[in-house]
């Protein structure tokens, strides 16, 4: 256990100094804009591309694989969000911001270099995967439900709805890294020279910023919000969904016991800051969003050095 400490508690260290750097110099937001393009533009991209581009093509196209995390995801969001509307009668549009917020993990920022860090480079697959069809679901299914939810949309609105959306999942850099990943799978492509060395230095550069700008964006949110509905949300992101994953998962035939232990473990991560953005985009479960947060992150440092512990000692198979 003191080795999987010693693995995963640099990692919520970083975390930690980027809560304590946004509690004590207070940057704002846009002291905070240029860590996240670098990271979502450059940094998490190389890393997205070099492992997808090395590992074998057969690989990559593991539907069955996809669609088990994929629905492992939908189920946490439908489940949250109807007994949030059947014990609590919570309007409709907050509920489905509540199931975002009770499903959607860090898969980007938190999933991609922790997964790297504890299973080796070529668990960047899976996760890669499972951040690719996750944010995709994400980005289609709030829209789609907040959109529905409002019965005074005029029908010509649904086309620009669509359109956003397509353009959201489309452009967004760690899709198309991934999609260029398979392409240079597909025809062996090593970055050469310089190109290849400055791939590398940004994938290196990767994990420690992402999780320090993920310390920064925990520090600036507020807690408040607190009510049933957290435990709710809080419970179902990083204690039923990742056992979900384990259940569903394993019981897709061929599944290679590293794939299946990057599921649970993404699945474990906490609610993603996109959550709290989404939230805000659709003026409503904004405080609980950025709550929740801050809670399953805080949470997560306990989980989630458990649950690796559990893997390498055999006790998850």
């Amino acid at each position: 256990m003191s080795d999987i400490l010693n693995l995963a508690m640099p990692f919520f260290g970083l975390i930690l100094l980027g809560v304590f750097a946004a509690r004590r110099w207070q940057g704002g937001e846009q002291g905070l804009a240029w860590l996240n393009i670098f990271l979502v533009y450059f940094a998490l991209p190389a890393l997205i591309f070099l492992v997808v581009s090395e590992a074998p093509f057969e690989q990559l196209v593991n539907w069955p694989f996809v669609t088990a995390t994929t629905a492992v995801t939908l189920a946490a969001f439908v489940t949250v969000m109807g007994l949030s509307r059947v014990l609590f009668g919570t309007e409709f549009r907050t509920a489905v911001l509540q199931g975002t917020s009770g499903s959607y993990g860090n898969v980007g920022y938190m999933g991609l270099p922790l997964a790297v860090a504890f299973f080796g480079p070529q668990a960047a697959v899976p996760a890669a995967l499972v951040f690719c069809f996750d944010c995709a679901l994400q980005f289609v299914l709030t829209a789609f439900l907040v959109t529905l939810a409002n019965e005074r949309e005029e029908e010509a609105h649904w086309g620009a709805v669509a359109w956003r959306i397509a353009r959201q999942v489309g452009t967004h850099p760690f899709i198309i890294a991934t999609v260029l990943g398979i392409i240079g799978s597909a025809i062996h492509f090593h970055a050469p020279g310089a190109l290849g060395t400055i791939l590398e230095m940004l994938m290196k550069s990767a994990g420690p910023t992402a999780l320090f700008a993920l310390g920064v964006t925990v520090g600036m949110r507020r807690l408040a919000g607190v009510g049933p509905a957290l435990v709710l949300v809080s419970g179902m992101k990083v204690i039923v969904q990742p056992v979900l994953a384990y259940v569903v998962v394993s019981m897709v035939p061929g599944t290679p016991p590293l794939w299946l232990h990057v599921a649970v473990m993404m699945a474990a991560l906490p609610t993603a800051s996109n959550a709290f953005i989404l939230a805000s985009q659709y003026k409503s479960y904004v405080e609980g969003a950025s709550t929740a947060v801050i809670v399953t992150t805080a949470l997560s440092a306990v989980i989630i050095p458990g649950l690796i512990y559990a893997i390498n000692s055999g006790m998850l198979p």
